[in-house]
């Protein structure tokens, strides 16, 4: 499978990613039933909050299409992006493929000032954990009631990763 990598910018006043790409990937986010899990903060509960958060200024998101099937693979984005690090999150829109997520990864190590991407998982997310260890991030350990889980009205502790864009091997190189 060939998997390309469609990053959602404004360029000359118009997003890469047409609106009604955009409502598409909300209804299959809905149809997979993957909103609350994604934001498990409650952040984003509908299709006006998941505009706003896809045109935030300080998120990076791309889309993963298998170019093959012409099929939409992985919302994945970046936050917190300061000082050479940032938050990794990832959606997948159809069955988990590793190569999918490798994709991913492999777009982000291009961007020349990012050193480290870390990531935090709901400790019970353990099917994500098991991911991102196969993809390559070290698992650190947990920090206690970090999660907010919204939907639940309690909090848990977070599991924490890290992967290295640059330096030392993650391992699975």
């Amino acid at each position: 499978m060939s998997y390309v990598v469609w990053p959602y910018m404004k360029i000359e006043n118009e997003w890469t990613i047409p609106d009604k790409m955009i409502m598409a990937i909300w209804d299959k986010i809905v149809e997979l039933n993957r909103v609350k899990p994604t934001w498990y903060d409650g952040s984003v509960k509908n299709k006006e909050e998941f505009i706003e958060f896809m045109r935030d200024p300080y998120i990076f998101s791309i889309l993963v299409v298998d170019a093959d099937k012409i099929r939409l693979c992985a919302l994945a984005w970046l936050n917190d992006i300061i000082d050479g690090t940032a938050r990794a999150h990832f959606c997948f829109l159809d069955k988990y493929h590793p190569e999918v997520i490798q994709a991913i990864i492999n777009y982000w190590k291009k961007i020349d000032s990012l050193e480290v991407i870390t990531g935090i998982t709901p400790k019970t997310y353990k099917h994500i954990i098991k991911i991102a260890d196969r993809a390559g991030f070290k698992i650190v350990g947990t920090i206690p009631q970090i999660c907010n889980m919204y939907y639940e009205n309690r909090r848990e502790g977070g599991v924490v990763c890290y992967y290295l864009t640059k330096g030392e091997s993650n391992g699975r190189e």
